[in-house]
């Protein structure tokens, strides 16, 4: 099922109201600490066309990207993960990894994948032998996330975006990374099936801050170029 998701660039002060209002209606995410965040690591791929930061740069209204994603910088939850983008709407099906798994994709050995009944880990495995699907960067942020039920909504904020330099292994905590946006800028993602309660879009557009597409994947692919 397709997803609705708006994305705003909100400045510090907006993101504090934003979240202290939100805090008294909606749950933290799963993953957070004791302080409600926690960080984000994540390795994209492209194939050799670049398709899907061209079609991003673009404005195709059909995309599609796979990336491994790990929490905290943790590796017991490894997860590949194809996003599907259709116009406004967005829609994710991931699948765990175990740690040889990971290491064997980041050998570029994607073989054991090739007779897999998991749709995701079959579609990866036809677009690396047929599309030359390969790492190419990888993207790290602190996320703090709000989980209201009613429309099931859910509303991220991430900031210290950040681009690990030198390294395509997200289990590699000792990369030294370059900041993407400015410190004082934060991505608010807001993503709901079917209706945005009234209450919830009231408080997220506090502020001045302007609806406006970001992809945190080409914002690092092209850092680097």
């Amino acid at each position: 099922m397709y997803r609705h998701e708006l994305k705003y660039m909100v400045n510090h002060g907006e993101a504090q109201v934003i979240k202290s209002r939100l805090k008294t209606i909606c749950k933290p995410d799963q993953y957070a600490d004791e302080n409600g965040r926690y960080t984000v690591t994540s390795l994209y791929f492209d194939d050799f066309c670049d398709s899907a930061i061209n079609d991003n740069l673009s404005g195709s209204l059909k995309r599609k990207k796979f990336r491994i994603r790990i929490y905290n910088g943790k590796d017991s939850i490894i997860r590949l993960e194809r996003k599907v983008k259709n116009d406004n709407g967005g829609c994710k099906h991931s699948v765990i990894l175990t740690k040889e798994q990971y290491l064997r994709i980041l050998q570029g050995n994607y073989v054991l994948f090739k007779d897999s009944d998991d749709e995701v880990l079959s579609e990866f495995y036809n677009f690396s032998s047929t599309r030359l699907l390969q790492p190419k960067v990888i993207v790290e942020y602190d996320r703090e996330a709000f989980i209201c039920s009613n429309g099931d909504v859910r509303i991220t904020f991430d900031s210290n975006i950040r681009l690990p330099v030198g390294s395509k292994d997200i289990l590699n905590n000792t990369t030294i990374s370059a900041q993407v946006i400015r410190p004082q800028e934060t991505i608010m993602e807001v993503k709901y099936t079917g209706f945005l309660p009234s209450h919830i879009k009231k408080i997220i557009q506090n502020g001045k801050s302007n609806q406006q597409a970001f992809s945190k994947y080409v914002a690092c692919r092209t850092f680097i170029n």
